[in-house]
């Protein structure tokens, strides 16, 4: 038993002798003793109590690492509590932040996320219908400055993006869009590719086909905008045929 350990265990998680000695019903005199090193070996009911109380393992106690940190925990906790649509948004996000760490694979080719999303009605896809490709395509100015890439299966954007194009976006929430910019947005559990307009004062995001009605976009909290547009890329791996899109 290392009682530094356990020093550290319960300031990791700030706990106080009392609230330990209140969670594990162990009284405070004997978790003294034994957070001071004075009981150097106590008995398996009151250290199994004591890691009960603490969320952690036996085994911690003696210095292996943790599994799961601490301050984790209540994230993980409310991510349970999370409706399906938000648990894949946060999926989604970790998985773009993971390949931010890693898309630089060597000087001439960069690894990137693409995104083909099965489930879309009159241009709104569900995000959980997506299936991801990992492609690899040539380092340029465009490419550098994705994030992650679209592979529009479906005819529903025409004529602005035609079938089989791959649309490279920029994942940036903390930028404001700017009128005539296009995003990939997130409303209502739904994800909207649309380009944003400003008309006195307000900000409007229109679909690219006319077959969406305008959504208020003024209000940052009632949508999450997951990515810029900044281009379309040829992708030969994921379709023979060469990428098609249209002019402004």
């Amino acid at each position: 038993m290392d009682n530094k350990k356990l020093k550290e265990i319960m300031k990791a998680q700030g706990y106080t002798i009392e609230m330990l000695s209140l969670i594990s019903k162990i009284p405070v005199g004997t978790l003294s003793k034994i957070i001071s090193g004075i009981t150097s070996n106590p008995g398996y009911e009151t250290m199994s109590a004591i890691a009960k109380a603490l969320h952690c393992s036996l085994d911690e106690f003696s210095g292996r690492p943790v599994l799961i940190p601490y301050d984790y925990e209540e994230y993980l906790r409310r991510f349970k509590l999370l409706p399906t649509c938000q648990k894949e948004y946060i999926k989604y996000v970790i998985d773009l932040e993971y390949d931010r760490m890693i898309h630089l694979q060597n000087d001439k080719k960069i690894s990137l996320r693409c995104y083909e999303f099965t489930n879309i009605v009159d241009g709104w896809a569900e995000l959980d219908s997506a299936k991801t490709h990992n492609v690899t395509v040539d380092k340029n100015l465009l490419t550098d400055s994705c994030t992650f890439l679209v592979w529009l299966r479906t005819d529903l954007l025409e004529p602005k993006f035609f079938k089989n194009s791959v649309l490279g976006f920029q994942r940036n929430e903390g930028q404001r869009p700017k009128s005539g910019e296009i995003w990939i947005v997130l409303h209502n559990g739904l994800l909207f590719i649309g380009r944003f307009y400003k008309s006195h004062e307000r900000f409007i995001l229109k679909s690219l086909n006319g077959t969406i009605d305008d959504i208020s976009a003024t209000d940052y909290s009632q949508y999450r905008r997951l990515g810029l547009y900044v281009g379309c890329v040829d992708v030969p791996e994921l379709t023979n045929e060469k990428t098609a899109f249209g002019q402004d």
